[in-house]
């Protein structure tokens, strides 16, 4: 038997460091401090004065197009083509061959995805697919026409992480905006690229932490180590490279957002830098290849039987192929780890079954402006269907979306009286200065893992709710060893020490309910079909595939009955689907209540027509330990 303990606390444990939280006073005081550095920053890099500084020797060409592991579609190269700008953080229409950067942006997110220029790549599709000169033609129209309004000054095009992102994309797309053009425009091209690529040596140091300084460096590399006159800035960003990966890659291969579309991105860009370098015949530096190689296992971890990500703390399924590409170039193409214990994941896996479930605790205040308040959630997938899921994440549909997507009841795990386990930042000024960080949430999550012949056992446990209610939230999963039985155990429990808020904190004044309500939700894919028995007290799930799953719960006064909600289905991130979630209500006695569930899968010749033998809610088997445990 394999016996594995985790607890989370409230610190995240990096590569050698430990990261804190945040989110207190002194969090503002410095966010005040930087915000008016960048201000005066803004104001002084836009000035004739510092444009002269940015002049230099001139690149005369590209020495290398390093591989864009991003896939691209060349559906989306027309949809920008004929002026439908649907970019994360909004949607915008340029008609008529209008210019998209004359348009009014709706979200500084639309902007920074215009700016940056990662479309770039469903052009390159298009090209390579047609066989024609109208997407390159249109694409160096695009380039051609940022370079002449924002190609010297702009205060979203020309931040650190923006420039990054586009002095990749432009590298790694070269053959689509370079080849077959006119020298005037090619000069002018790289002359600009060498422009921006000064200025990030510059500022890429102060990009915002997490993700974003990642990017500004990897574009800074990339500048560096593609065109001519580089290598300094290659030696610069790789430095910087190095120090950001040591400081968010965790031990375990996961990054400290403890988001899997993170991780894809910062993998991706990382493996095309590697190829590069191969390529370029420069040695590849120890922390790159460290950082490659443990992240990843941990993106192997998060990918459904679908062969895309798990919709946690911001993810989305991810870009068509793109997971598949990454991994593609990992040599040992090993099966994923069952337990994640730094980035606070469980993986289950058991027959045609993996079952995914968040046990960690909110990521550090700086790099949780995308965490969700899904503590104990889990999905689930059969095969190449997803069956049991999150809503996932939105950047499109505006602040509400994103607000409502990253709240508990959005994921499938219990739901103290309607409220999220973790709560954003809301007023104004903390958002305005320290963005929708998370400001608190469970402080501990404990994970046990058991396995053995019979299956994987799980216990869980989080005190996000202690502060409010004053109760523990536990949750207990059993996967056979075949894959086909799921059980679980929700409880609540009285906390032993409640955790009260300071006199300061509204949250101090909030009346305590006595035996507030509770309701488990199961989240189900909207391409699978759900039907709720007459008697309620049952529910069938079909796949596409013809499996049929049934689900049923008891609480300790007898069967639950069992409600069908709305739901909506945001994996693909710029689209909503409709859905439906399974939904058992209950309400806490004398400070605990305790549900007990199960999904059975059903063999195909019976998914219509399950016996009621096959029904029953079993209890979870007991976990028999070896002497002296």
């Amino acid at each position: 038997m394999i016996e594995t303990r985790a607890r989370s606390g409230q610190d995240i444990q990096g590569a050698g460091r430990r990261l804190a939280s945040g989110n207190r006073a002194i969090d503002l005081a410095g966010a005040a401090l930087i915000r008016a550095r960048d201000a005066a920053l803004a104001r002084a890099f836009n000035t004739w004065a510092y444009g002269q500084t940015l002049r230099g020797p001139m690149p005369d060409h590209m020495v290398l197009y390093p591989p864009e592991l991003r896939p691209g579609r060349a559906s989306s190269a027309d949809a920008l083509f004929q002026g439908r700008w649907f970019l994360p953080g909004g949607q915008v229409r340029a008609p008529g061959g209008s210019s998209p950067f004359a348009a009014d942006a709706p979200s500084e997110t639309w902007a920074e995805e215009l700016h940056g220029f990662s479309w770039l790549r469903h052009f390159t599709t298009a090209h390579e697919a047609n066989n024609g000169d109208a997407a390159r033609q249109y694409a160096q129209k695009l380039v051609a026409d940022w370079i002449a309004t924002e190609g010297n000054w702009h205060p979203v095009a020309w931040r650190p992480q923006v420039i990054g992102r586009r002095l990749t994309s432009w590298v790694a797309n070269g053959a689509l905006i370079i080849d077959g053009s006119e020298l005037v425009y090619r000069s002018t091209l790289l002359r600009n690229m060498a422009r921006q690529a000064r200025h990030l040596a510059r500022v890429a140091a102060i990009a915002p932490a997490g993700e974003p300084r990642i990017t500004a460096a990897m574009g800074l590399a990339f500048s560096g180590l593609c065109l001519s006159e580089g290598h300094k800035r290659l030696a610069k960003g790789v430095k910087l490279l190095c120090r950001e990966l040591d400081r968010q890659i965790l031990a375990d291969g996961g990054h400290v957002s403890r988001n899997p579309s993170a991780q894809l991105s910062i993998l991706l860009d990382l493996l095309s830098l590697r190829d590069a370098l191969t390529a370029r015949h420069i040695e590849v530096p120890k922390p790159i290849r460290d950082a490659i190689d443990r992240m990843t296992p941990m993106l192997r971890f998060f990918r459904h039987g679908d062969g895309k990500l798990a919709l946690f703390n911001g993810s989305t399924e991810g870009p068509e192929g793109a997971v598949d590409a990454a991994l593609e170039r990992d040599d040992t193409k090993g099966k994923p780890f069952g337990f994640a214990p730094h980035s606070g994941y469980q993986r289950l896996a058991a027959g045609p079954v993996s079952l995914i479930a968040d046990t960690g605790t909110a990521p550090p205040g700086a790099y949780s402006h995308e965490a969700h308040a899904g503590c104990l959630s889990f999905e689930m997938s059969v095969g190449r269907n997803r069956m049991i899921v999150n809503c996932g994440a939105t950047k499109v549909l505006g602040p509400d979306w994103e607000a409502a997507s990253r709240a508990t009841a959005a994921h499938s795990t219990l739901v103290l009286n309607d409220t999220s386990s973790a709560r954003m930042l809301k007023g104004k000024i903390s958002r305005t200065l320290l963005g929708p960080r998370v400001m608190e949430g469970p402080v501990e999550v404990e994970s046990r893992r058991n396995e053995n012949e019979a299956g994987v056992w799980l216990d869980t446990g989080h005190d996000g709710y202690a502060g409010l209610f004053g109760l523990i939230h536990r949750r207990r999963l059993f996967l056979s060893a075949t894959g086909e039985d799921l059980r679980g155990e929700d409880m609540l429990e009285t906390a032993q020490a409640r955790r009260r808020p300071k006199p300061w904190n509204p949250l101090y004044w909030h009346k305590v309910p006595e035996d507030p309500d509770f309701a488990i939700r199961f989240h189900i894919h909207p391409d699978a079909r759900v039907s709720l028995a007459h008697d309620r007290t049952n529910v069938l799930v079909l796949l596409p595939n013809g499996d049929g799953w049934q689900f049923r719960a008891r609480s300790g006064g007898g069967e639950c009955e069992i409600d069908i909600e709305e739901s909506v289905y945001l994996g693909s991130g710029d689209t909503t689907r409709r859905a439906e979630q399974i939904v058992v209500a209950g309400r806490v006695f004398r400070g605990e209540a305790r549900v007990n569930w199960a999904w059975r899968r059903l063999s195909t010749r019976n998914a219509g027509h399950p016996k009621r033998e096959d029904a029953e809610v079993p209890e979870l088997p007991e976990l028999k330990l070896p002497s002296g445990e």
